[in-house]
């Protein structure tokens, strides 16, 4: 585990415990669940690419390689929107209600899964907006145009199938109906979500913060057991995701996951 996913990982854990031990008592209802399901309708929407798009606008402007003093080049790169694979995903989480506090409709829960919604292969419609600035305003006379000069290209760019692992460790609060059978649920955190991509197009890794939102309904087959179903959405934002096109978005993406768990 790298450094920076080991760290908030530990944050999070010690968040999520200091705040359990300093309010509760000898007994409580804690409980513990594991759970899988599919990971869909996934994209990476708001697509910009810093790194490549310095590039071609170095390229279109080759005199700023070797610049006089005070040229300035200016430039955003937009692509479409990147789709998300179909994915297994896997997880566990342990919580507590606060029932000896009166809160029977209120918990906490640390809660970590993983997936691998891989980037699809695509071709994506791509538009660069570059200005270049000369310091000297003799340039303008050798561009042969007039200053500043500003260029709106619009392309294509092709995308290679890109294998994308995500994993969260979220803290969430819950709210629950405390039904003597069902217990329908919401809930919504913040937690670390880490990218990381060993092949494909986009190859990096990152750890982000990112939101967990989630709604549920929980079936008790006894007082220990309990059986659930449970929809989530997360979003986060990457930024600067790999050295070769500098990878930026919002990762926007909904789960389906039913598990098992055991209160005490």
């Amino acid at each position: 585990m790298f450094p920076r996913l080991r760290g908030a990982c530990r944050f999070l854990i010690l968040a999520t415990l200091l705040t359990f031990t300093a309010v509760l008592p000898a007994h409580a209802e804690w409980y513990v669940a594991g759970y899988g399901g599919l990971t869909t309708g996934g994209d990476i929407r708001n697509v910009t690419m810093p790194d490549y798009g310095l590039r071609l606008a170095q390229i279109q402007f080759p005199s700023v390689l070797n610049p006089v003093t005070g040229d300035s080049l200016t430039q955003n790169f937009k692509a479409s929107d990147l789709s998300l694979s179909n994915s297994l995903l896997f997880g566990a989480k342990a919580g507590y209600f606060f029932s000896d506090q009166g809160l029977s409709w209120l918990g906490v829960e640390l809660d970590a899964f993983t997936s691998k919604p891989d980037i699809k292969r695509t071709t994506v419609s791509t538009a660069h907006d570059i200005t270049f600035v000369p310091g000297d305003t003799t340039e303008c006379f050798n561009l042969g145009t007039r200053c500043p000069q500003t260029v709106n290209n619009k392309g294509t760019l092709n995308v290679e199938e890109t294998s994308l692992r995500v994993t969260v460790v979220s803290a969430n609060v819950i709210v629950r109906y405390p039904g003597a059978f069902l217990q329908p649920y919401v809930g919504a955190g913040a937690g670390a979500f880490y990218f990381q991509s060993s092949s494909g197009t986009f190859q990096g890794r990152q750890i982000v913060p990112g939101l967990n939102v989630l709604a549920g309904l929980k079936l008790l087959v006894s007082d220990e057991w309990g059986l659930f179903a449970e929809g989530r959405y997360n979003l986060a934002n990457l930024s600067n995701f790999d050295p070769t096109f500098g990878l930026s978005g919002t990762y926007s993406i909904f789960h389906f996951v039913g598990g098992i768990a055991y209160h005490f």
